[in-house]
C-alpha cells in the first residue's frame, strides 16, 4: 500500500493529466497553448495505446505546414460543434447526447452530474457558461478535484468516489465519443487525443481498483487500557475537538439529567450504555448559525472562527443519519449549502459499537443499524478495543496491543417498523387523503419536542436581528425550526399551508418514509429508527406506531379502492 507521500505525488500526477486532457476538449486552442504543446516531451513508453496517442499528436505538430491555430480551430469547429455538418455527423462532447434515448442535452446524466458536483460545493466557472456540465471537459475538471481533494487517510472512501464517477460517467460514454472524434476529424492532433483519453482512461480504471483493493485491506485493530486511552485522547485533542454523548446534570424538563452531545476531555465521559436523548447533529448543524453581518451599505459573510477539525462518537444510526443531512443540504436543489458544509466537512466519525438494541429503536426495520463510513471504531468496556481505518489516526496507538476487534452491529430491535408501500402517483394521493390522519388534530400538541431530537429533521427559519433598534446594523441568523409547528407555514396574510396538526403529521411521515427515498433516489428511508421522538413526545405519541398504522391504513383503502 502507498504512502501517505506517495499518494500526494500519485495524486498531484494526475491532477496534471486530468487538466491537461480536459484543456483539448474545453475550447479550441489558444496559440499560447499550441506553443506548450509543441515545446512538450511527450512520453513513449506509457503503453502501446497510449504512446500511439502521443506519437499522432507528436507527428501531427512535426509535419505541420499551415497556420496550426486555424487549422485546428476549423476542426473543432467541425467535430465537435458540428459547423458546417449535418446532423449525425459530429462528436458532441455531451455525456446525454450518448447515453439518452434522444440524443440530446440536458437530459438524466446532467442531472446527475450536476448533483455530484453540487454535493461538493461546485459549479460551472464563468469561462465555461457556455458549455453543460456533462460536457467531457467539466467531467475531466472533477476528476482532477477529486485528486486534488484526495486525503490519504481516508484513501477508501476518496478512491471509491473517483472509481464510481469514472465507471458511471467518463467510461459510460466517452469511448463511443473518442470513436467519433476519430471518425469525423481531419487532423492527427485531434484523432490522436481521442485515441489518448480513451486509453488513459481504461488505464485509470485499473488504477483505481487496484489502489481500492490495497487500501481496503482490514484496518489495524488495537485494545487500550482506559487511562492510556486518556493520554490518547489527549493527544489528539491538540488536533481536534472531541465530542461524544456524555451526561448533563439536571438540564432536562423538570431537572432531569440527560444525555447530550458536548466536548469531552476523558474516556469516562461518554455514555456508552444508554442511547442520547438528543442527536448528535448540533455540533455540525448548530442550533443557531450566523450567516452574515450587515449595516446600512454592507453584507459580510460569516466566517468559521475556528477551523479544529473535529472528532464526534456516534452509532451507526446516527452515521446513517449524517448521511441523510448530507443529501438535504448538500445535494437537494442543485447547490451545496456552505453554511452546512463548511462544519460537515470538519468531522472525523469514530463508530460507538452498538450490538444491542434499546427502547424504542426500529434502526433494522430502517435499514440504518450497520455502515462502514467511520475513521475509527471503538467499544468500551473495562478497556478499549479500538478499529482504525484513517491511516492518519495510526499514530496515536503506535505503541498498543494489536487485536482483531470488528465491530458488531445490532441485527434485530424488539419494535419493527412495516413501511408503506407507495409505487405510484394515485396512491400517494391515496395516502395523503386517508382519514387516519385527522386522529392527531387533538392527539398532536405541535409542540416540535420530536423535531428537536430527530437526527435527520433540517427544517430552519432565517432570522433578522438588529442590534439597535434605531440602526441598521444586525445579523442574519439560522435558527432550528419545526414542520409541526403552527407557525411554519405560516403566511403573512394569516394562511397556512398545513392548517391543522394532522395535516403536519401527514407532511412529516410521508417525508421520512417516501419523499425523502423518492428525492434521493435512494433505498434508505430519512427516519432512521432511533425512536428518540417517541421518547420525547409529552403526549406519548409513537412514531413507529404511526409508520404502522399508516401501512396498514393505506392498505385497506388501497384494496377498497381496487375493488370499486
Amino acid at each position: 500500500m502507498p504512502t501517505a507521500n506517495e499518494y500526494t505525488n500519485m495524486m498531484k500526477s494526475r491532477e496534471k493529466i486530468y487538466l491537461f486532457l480536459s484543456r483539448i476538449f474545453e475550447k479550441e486552442l489558444t496559440s499560447d497553448i499550441i506553443l506548450q504543446l509543441q515545446n512538450t516531451q511527450f512520453p513513449s513508453d506509457c503503453g502501446s495505446e497510449i504512446d500511439q496517442g502521443y506519437s499522432l499528436i507528436n507527428k501531427y505538430f512535426m509535419t505541420a505546414n499551415v497556420d496550426i491555430e486555424e487549422e485546428l480551430a476549423v476542426d473543432y469547429a467541425k467535430v465537435f460543434l458540428a459547423a458546417g455538418k449535418s446532423k449525425g455527423k459530429a462528436a458532441f462532447p455531451y455525456e446525454s447526447v450518448y447515453t439518452s434515448t434522444d440524443k440530446m442535452v440536458m437530459q438524466e446524466a446532467w442531472e446527475q452530474v450536476k448533483n455530484i458536483y453540487a454535493a461538493k460545493g461546485l459549479g460551472l466557472k464563468t469561462e465555461l457558461a457556455d458549455i453543460k456540465e456533462d460536457h467531457i471537459a467539466v467531467e475531466l475538471h472533477y476528476m482532477e478535484y477529486l485528486c486534488k481533494e484526495f486525503q490519504a487517510g481516508s484513501a477508501g472512501i476518496c478512491l471509491e468516489e473517483q472509481r464510481e464517477f469514472l465507471q458511471n460517467h467518463l467510461l459510460n460514454w466517452v469511448p463511443s465519443f473518442c470513436e467519433d472524434v476519430q471518425k469525423y476529424s481531419d487532423t492527427d492532433f485531434y484523432k490522436g487525443a481521442a485515441g489518448l483519453i480513451a486509453a488513459i482512461l481504461n488505464q485509470e480504471l485499473q488504477l483505481l481498483e487496484e489502489l481500492i483493493s490495497d487500501s481496503s485491506q482490514d484496518p489495524d485493530s488495537y485494545t487500550v487500557d482506559l487511562k492510556t486511552m486518556d493520554s490518547i485522547m489527549t493527544k489528539l485533542k491538540q488536533e481536534y475537538k472531541i465530542y461524544a454523548p456524555k451526561l448533563m446534570q439536571k438540564r432536562g424538563s423538570e431537572g432531569q439529567d440527560i444525555v447530550r452531545y458536548g466536548v469531552i476531555d476523558s474516556i469516562s465521559e461518554i455514555v456508552y450504555d444508554r442511547k442520547s436523548d438528543f442527536s448528535p447533529k448540533e455540533v455540525y448543524y448548530p442550533v443557531i448559525q450566523t450567516m452574515l453581518h450587515f449595516t446600512d451599505e454592507t453584507c459580510t459573510e460569516t466566517k468559521l472562527k475556528d477551523d479544529k477539525p473535529i472528532l464526534i462518537f456516534v452509532r451507526s444510526c446516527d452515521i446513517n443519519a449524517m448521511g441523510r443531512l448530507d443529501n438535504i443540504f448538500n445535494v437537494n436543489g442543485g447547490h451545496a449549502d456552505i453554511y452546512y458544509k463548511r462544519m460537515r466537512d470538519k468531522v472525523k466519525i469514530v463508530m460507538l459499537e452498538c450490538k444491542e438494541s434499546f427502547k424504542n429503536c426500529f434502526c433494522v426495520s430502517m435499514g440504518a443499524n450497520k455502515t462502514e463510513d467511520y475513521s475509527m471504531a471503538v467499544h468500551i468496556g473495562d478497556q478499549c478495543e479500538i478499529q482504525v481505518k484513517d491511516s492518519t489516526l495510526k499514530s496515536y496507538f503506535a505503541n498498543q496491543s494489536r487485536c482483531d476487534f470488528k465491530p458488531e452491529f445490532v441485527s434485530s430491535n424488539e419494535d419493527k417498523a412495516v413501511l408503506p408501500v407507495i409505487d405510484d402517483k394515485e396512491t400517494l394521493k391515496i395516502a395523503a387523503g386517508l382519514e387516519f390522519w385527522n386522529k392527531f388534530n387533538d392527539k398532536c400538541i405541535a409542540c416540535g419536542g420530536c423535531n428537536t431530537v430527530c437526527p435527520t429533521c433540517s427544517c430552519f427559519d432565517t432570522v433578522d436581528i438588529i442590534y439597535d433598534e434605531t440602526s441598521r446594523e444586525g445579523e442574519r441568523r439560522r435558527v432550528w425550526s419545526s414542520c409541526m409547528l403552527n407557525s411554519f407555514t405560516l403566511t403573512a396574510g394569516g394562511n397556512r399551508a398545513r392548517a391543522t396538526n394532522g395535516a403536519s403529521m401527514r407532511f412529516k411521515t410521508l417525508h421520512k418514509v417516501y419523499d425523502y427515498r423518492e428525492r434521493f433516489k435512494t433505498a434508505g428511508n430519512m427516519c432512521i429508527g432511533c425512536g428518540r421522538c417517541i421518547s420525547q413526545c409529552p403526549e406519548e405519541i409513537s412514531f413507529l406506531e404511526t409508520i404502522n398504522e399508516f401501512h396498514d391504513e393505506l392498505e385497506k383503502a388501497k384494496n377498497t379502492a381496487g375493488g370499486q
